[in-house]
């Protein structure tokens, strides 16, 4: 992620505020290895020297050119900094402080075995109340720890034994031996590779943002991602005439499916993965304007009958069996 800031960012007390943050959030000290044979996951000490913690750099593009020329000196250089990662060793946090002409640019650079999307927002909030105090000369004062990864990673093994996660088994192992028509392709294709893959983005206006957030809701009830979903399926049915998809959801998987467990401010990867089976067939629905609430009202009573939220999906791959 990369910060801007038109006022000049303090070196000093931007890594003395994360610096804090490492020593709050368990997860950003942690790292990876191995042990026979067995990839583990685990937190250092919380009393790590600054370079043990987090890496930091300092480059001043100042008159290296254009605006253009400048910015380009920082993306080099960024790119450098993000492949400097070190996933056994550690850190797992890089950070490059940048002055251009245009301000001051900040990257933070986390491996994502140890933060998602929600983490972020954590980080933002607790890094932003950290700088502040350190400019004031005031010790960090942050709202008081949830609990940890490591508490988390206890319960979902525990979890993952439970009756009460096992009586999924059969919801989700019919999702995954479902048959569906694989989507049609231009070309036949030899080889199924992440690098070859590429992204389309389609950004909405604030206008048909607020709509989809508010006004679309209101007919059905519905939650954003599920009319997304509707709205997906629909358009795969039209364009390829299949009438079942297979897709793969992620949540944030901070449901509250494990028992006296706050995760709330814990930073780490909670993420879950899971497929839903969407039916998008019509037989009874000759009009299209029926088709369409129909077709809504059943994407989210499916998503509604999906156990915790797909969070158990993923414990059952991969940690029950």
């Amino acid at each position: 992620v990369m910060l801007s800031s038109a006022d000049r960012i303090n070196e000093s007390a931007m890594r003395k505020a994360l610096a804090q943050l490492a020593v709050h959030h368990d997860a950003l000290r942690m790292v990876c290895g191995t042990q026979n044979g067995s990839v583990i996951q685990y937190n250092r000490a919380d009393n790590l020297s600054e370079e043990e913690l987090f890496t930091f750099e300092t480059h001043d593009v100042r008159g290296k050119g254009s605006l253009q020329e400048e910015h380009a000196a920082i993306e080099q250089a960024a790119a450098r900094i993000q492949t400097s990662i070190r996933l056994e060793t550690g850190p797992l946090v890089a950070v490059g402080l940048f002055h251009a002409a245009d301000g001051d640019h900040l990257l933070l650079s986390i491996h994502h075995l140890v933060i998602d999307g929600v983490s972020w927002r954590i980080l933002f909030e607790d890094l932003t109340a950290c700088y502040r105090q350190a400019l004031e000369g005031k010790e960090a004062a942050l709202p008081a720890k949830t609990d940890s990864y490591q508490t988390y990673a206890k319960q979902i093994s525990d979890y993952a034994k439970s009756r009460r996660l096992l009586q999924e088994a059969d919801y989700w192992s019919e999702r995954e031996k479902a048959a569906v028509k694989p989507l049609p392709k231009d070309t036949r294709i030899s080889s199924n590779l992440l690098k070859d893959t590429d992204v389309m983005t389609v950004t909405l206006t604030k206008q048909e943002t607020e709509q989809l957030l508010t006004e679309a809701n209101r007919a059905y009830t519905t939650e954003t991602g599920e009319l997304l979903l509707a709205a997906l399926s629909l358009a795969l049915n039209r364009w390829t005439g299949n009438e079942t998809f297979k897709i793969s959801l992620e949540g944030h998987g901070r449901e509250e499916h494990l028992e006296h467990l706050d995760i709330s401010r814990t930073i780490g990867w909670f993420t879950s993965i899971y497929p839903v089976l969407v039916d998008a067939s019509f037989q009874d629905q000759p009009d299209d304007g029926e088709r369409l609430g129909y077709h809504i009202k059943r994407t989210k009573d499916m998503m509604r009958r999906i156990p915790h939220k797909g969070a158990g999906y993923g414990v059952l791959k991969y940690i029950s069996k």
